[in-house]
C-alpha cells in the first residue's frame, strides 16, 4: 500500500439530477443523499444506461475514472458522450489522480463527506503506460465546458466546469 490521502469533500454540494460516471466507491451517493431535494443518481454503465436521456442531467460526476482510461482519445470520447446528457449550464465535477508514465498508484483515500463521515477506499492504477493530470483533463473539457474551479492537492486534482 502506498500513502494515505485525505480528500476533504465536506463543502461539496451536488444539485439536481446527477449522472455518475464510473465506480465512485459510494462517495457520490453519500454526498448526494444528504440533499433535501428529491434527487436522481444514475450511473453510466449501470442497468439503467438505456434510460439515460440527452440533456436531462444537472450534474455529472467522474470520481477517479478518467485516469483508468488508456489515453486522451478515450477520455475525450467519454467526455463527448456524457456531455450529451448534461443540460446547458449543468455542471461537471471531476476528481482524479495525477499520474505520470511509469508511476504505479496504490493509495488509500479517506474522503471526508459533508455529513462528517469518512468513506475509505483503495485506489489503484497499476498500469505504467497511463498518464493523467489536471492540465490534460482541463484541455479535454474546454470544448464543452467553461472551467469554473480547479484544485490540486498532493496527487489528486479537482475540476469543476459549466456546460457551454
Amino acid at each position: 500500500m502506498g500513502k494515505t490521502i485525505v480528500l476533504n469533500l465536506s463543502d461539496v454540494k451536488l444539485e439536481g439530477d446527477i449522472l455518475d460516471v464510473g465506480e465512485s466507491f459510494g462517495v457520490i451517493y453519500n454526498i448526494s443523499k444528504g440533499i433535501e431535494d428529491e434527487i436522481s443518481v444514475d450511473y453510466v454503465g449501470g442497468e439503467n444506461s438505456n434510460e439515460i436521456k440527452e440533456e436531462e442531467y444537472d450534474t455529472c460526476t467522474m470520481f477517479f475514472h478518467l485516469s483508468k482510461l488508456w489515453n486522451n482519445y478515450g477520455r475525450l470520447k467519454l467526455i463527448e458522450e456524457v456531455s450529451k446528457y448534461v443540460k446547458v449550464g449543468g455542471k461537471i465535477y471531476i476528481w482524479d489522480i495525477n499520474k505520470e508514465v511509469k508511476d504505479i498508484i496504490n493509495n488509500k483515500i479517506m474522503a471526508v463527506l459533508p455529513s462528517g463521515k469518512i468513506k475509505e477506499f483503495e485506489f489503484r492504477n497499476l498500469n505504467p503506460i497511463i498518464k493523467s493530470n489536471i492540465e490534460e483533463n482541463e484541455k479535454l473539457l474546454e470544448k464543452y465546458y467553461k472551467i469554473e474551479e480547479t484544485k490540486l492537492w498532493e496527487d489528486i486534482h479537482f475540476i469543476k466546469g459549466i456546460k457551454l
